[in-house]
């Protein structure tokens, strides 16, 4: 039996939202990374969102990243992260400084950009790995309409981010959204 639960989505409006994931999991002493599988892109923002909202963040910025569409934008902040110099222009790392930054459809993070969300991933869990002096999201929500596993069979996502990121996972299905840990 899953010791996190499943819990339930409701629509209001017509638009699937969630309701609020367990307390426990916004009060722990760092922010967990999270994977939101399956469902909807809309779905998938509505539970981040939550996530955020729930979170000790929920102050800061809540910033969203298409990685197939803007995958260019992300690479160009994590490189200038990881190497320490200005931050550049409309950065998404900056942007959701003391907030969530949230990565759509992150199985489309180019082979090159990999390594430094990876840096990213563990610098926010407490790791001392990368990073630049300048400051970078409290928090890295991502979010796929399919499991990375698949992508990592492929050999077209690192297993080493994929484990980074996958700590606490939501799966979307038909009205429940079920949570447990990667």
């Amino acid at each position: 039996m899953n010791p996190w639960g499943s819990y339930p989505v409701r629509d209001v409006g017509g638009a699937a939202s969630a309701l609020s994931p367990p307390g426990h999991l916004g009060r722990r002493p760092t922010l967990t990374n999270v994977m939101i599988i399956g469902g909807t892109v809309f779905r998938r923002e509505q539970i981040a969102r939550t996530f955020h909202r729930e979170s000790p963040l929920r102050g800061g910025s809540f910033v969203g990243v298409d990685c197939g569409a803007d995958g260019d934008r992300l690479r160009t902040g994590l490189r200038a992260w990881t190497a320490g110099g200005s931050a550049p222009p409309a950065n998404p790392l900056q942007d959701a400084e003391e907030g969530t930054l949230y990565l759509e459809r992150v199985e489309d993070v180019s082979p090159d950009t990999q390594p430094l969300l990876l840096a990213l991933a563990l610098r926010l869990q407490g790791e001392s790995v990368g990073g630049g002096g300048w400051p970078c999201a409290g928090r890295l929500v991502v979010g796929n309409p399919r499991l990375l596993s698949v992508a990592v069979s492929e050999g077209r996502f690192d297993p080493a981010l994929h484990d980074a990121l996958d700590k606490v996972r939501v799966h979307l299905g038909p009205g429940v959204a079920t949570v447990g840990r990667g």
